[in-house]
């Protein structure tokens, strides 16, 4: 069997948010989590609603424009011909081949 291959097994410190701290064993010496079983709302039963930063308002106002789509404009057969009109010239002589 190789020697020194494996890391370190050693007492580490774990810290929750909610200020919870204890000791297990891990190769890490301090380990930071959110959340842990003395604030969790599957160990606390209480529902817990956690907005880190306003994350739903960052993605509400981003995909905000994606909800309302842009109308597109309709044109109607009267602009058609005036853009064709004004396209061609009045006093535009046949060609050639005409």
């Amino acid at each position: 069997m190789k020697k020194d291959i494996h890391p370190r097994y050693v007492d580490s410190t774990i810290s929750c948010a909610c200020g919870e701290v204890f000791q297990s064993r891990s190769t890490r010496k301090e380990i930071k989590v959110g959340v842990c079983s003395k604030c969790h709302p599957f160990f606390t039963g209480t529902q817990k609603f956690l907005d880190t930063a306003g994350r739903v308002e960052k993605f509400m106002k981003k995909y905000a424009a994606a909800k309302s789509p842009k109308k597109k404009k309709v044109r109607t057969l009267k602009e058609e011909e005036g853009k064709a009109a004004a396209a061609a010239p009045a006093d535009a002589q046949p060609g050639p081949g005409a």
